[in-house]
């Protein structure tokens, strides 16, 4: 969770109680990474193990914010698994990392066929 989505506060929740409420009204809504259905009554946290539960609901947002996406706007905003939602920054973090680094040179041999 980045520091500005975690510094929103109060504010954070209340748009996650709106994203959460139009897509549970919702007939038929998926994670829209997974495609299974979101159990809305999970908690976070499993109360007996303490273990964060990954298929708890969690916001995500589709335009992602390091690509543009603005980060209060409802319409840019859906309700996704948490490890879903996870997975998907994690994606996004080593194309980051690759796209920084500098390719890799390799040596090139040249074989003549007609020597081999």
């Amino acid at each position: 969770m980045s520091e500005a989505w975690r510094a929103l506060g109060g504010r954070r929740r209340y748009l996650a109680r709106q994203v959460y409420a139009r897509d549970r009204a919702t007939p038929g809504y998926v994670c829209p990474v997974c495609t299974h259905e979101i159990d809305w009554h999970l908690p976070y946290r499993d109360p007996t193990t303490d273990a964060v539960n990954v298929k708890s609901k969690s916001v995500d947002h589709a335009t992602e914010l390091q690509d543009g996406g603005a980060m209060l706007d409802l319409d840019n905003c859906w309700s996704a698994h948490l490890g879903c939602n996870a997975s998907k920054g994690a994606a996004r973090r080593h194309e980051r990392v690759r796209a920084h680094r500098a390719p890799r040179t390799m040596a090139v041999i040249a074989i003549d066929p007609h020597t081999v």
